[in-house]
């Protein structure tokens, strides 16, 4: 306390209200309370507003189109309808609208069912989400179906971060995790309808088993997880090199990853993907009004102008650029303090580094979703390996 005397610091702990703030903060029990009373808050509150206000976003439209192609698939028409039908029974008059008019792109997809099926070739590849929509299907319909692939697996991911931090006698660490979720996308990526938080979920899960030895249980929930996105081979392929970095024994590794390859190669056949360079172009350089057919010529410039617009958005409007410097600082950090105490934890922080950056080096998608259980699961081991206490307490 030294160097806070003669500051308003210094002034304000010595009032009453000061010196009680400052016993109050000298308990464990109770900043353990507050720490499992901040986490859980921040997850009931964004599931509750996920379902008072939920985002009907053009992600929810094509994806209640995929489920709906086993039975109108053979009717562009037909498809259109229902899809249309299902999410106007929903969607608020604004939502609505932008949807079917917000841009060239929404509006031409509103007008032109053909060219609208021809967009689902990217969300077909999403098999195990588009299989859980369609078993849901009957106890709540399609739409209520995707807002419920959002919420809970969003609310199971507070609930399992408290787990972890109290596995780990660290849940003043909650007080650090729920502000970096927040930032991380926790919010907006529960409120949009997308696979993305239950891959977060099932890959967070996954890192825990990792990092306690049960290595079965966390190879198994990898590769369970392409089915849901392919595109989450890239965190299996991070934890592969880990493994021939840090002499990890190789056999379950890399046989996840091959068996997790040639699930995205079957995948991406039965859904008709278009391939890597047409979807890149879609997504990074121009976006099509029709998929169908669409192979574009490879060029070195359109190559070149996607990652660049992608590293732009990234640090102009996204925040995983920022939170990856600062977890990476973090990791130094306690490194040089001699907290890296767990090994199998620390090469755990070096695959979801290079993984966050392989994700992007593989598709430059700049928003934080995409990233989320990169930052989300360095923080959790950064923060279990740091074991924070605020109570002041020596460990």
């Amino acid at each position: 306390m030294q160097g806070t005397q003669g500051t308003a610091i210094g002034w304000a702990m010595r009032t009453g209200v000061g010196e009680k703030l400052a016993e109050a903060g000298s308990s464990r029990t109770l900043l353990d309370r507050l720490s499992i009373a901040l986490l859980l808050a921040l997850a009931v509150l964004i599931s509750a507003y996920s379902v008072v206000k939920p985002d009907y976003n053009w992600d929810m439209v094509a994806y209640v189109a995929t489920a709906l192609e086993d039975r109108y698939g053979d009717d562009p028409v037909a498809l259109h309808d229902e899809t249309w039908k299902l999410i106007s029974e929903g969607a608020r008059e604004a939502q609505l609208y932008n949807l079917q008019y917000g841009n060239p792109y929404n509006r031409h997809q509103w007008e032109n069912p053909a060219d609208f099926q021809s967009q689902l070739s990217m969300y077909r590849v999403k098999v195990a989400y588009i299989g859980l929509l369609r078993a849901l299907e009957p106890a709540m319909g399609l739409v209520n179906a995707s807002l419920v692939l959002s919420i809970v697996p969003s609310f199971l991911i507070g609930v399992f971060a408290l787990f972890w931090l109290w596995r780990d006698q660290a849940l003043q660490g909650a007080l650090i995790m729920a502000p970096l979720l927040a930032l991380a996308d926790y919010t907006h990526m529960t409120t949009a309808v997308t696979p993305d938080v239950l891959v977060a979920f099932v890959s967070l899960v996954a890192i825990f088993c990792l990092a306690k030895g049960r290595d079965y249980a966390g190879y198994a929930l990898l590769f369970a997880s392409v089915f849901l996105r392919p595109d989450n081979i890239v965190l299996i392929f991070a934890i592969l090199l880990t493994a021939a970095f840090f002499g990890w024994r190789l056999m379950l590794p890399l046989a996840t990853f091959v068996a997790s390859l040639a699930a995205c190669m079957a995948i991406s056949a039965y859904g008709d993907h278009p391939g890597w360079w047409a979807h890149f172009y879609f997504s990074c350089v121009h976006i099509q009004n029709s998929m169908a057919d669409f192979h574009p010529p490879f060029s070195l410039i359109d190559f070149a102008r996607g990652y660049a617009r992608g590293v732009l958005v990234a640090l102009l409007d996204n925040d995983w650029p920022a939170l990856l410097a600062l977890l990476t600082a973090a990791w130094a950090l306690l490194y040089r303090a001699g907290r890296i105490r767990d090994a199998r934890a620390n090469a755990l922080v070096f695959a979801l580094a290079i993984g966050t950056l392989g994700k992007f080096a593989s598709f430059p998608l700049p928003d934080d979703r995409f990233y989320f259980i990169f930052i989300a699961g360095m923080a959790m081991l950064l923060v279990t390996m740091w074991k924070p206490r605020f109570d002041g307490a020596q460990r």
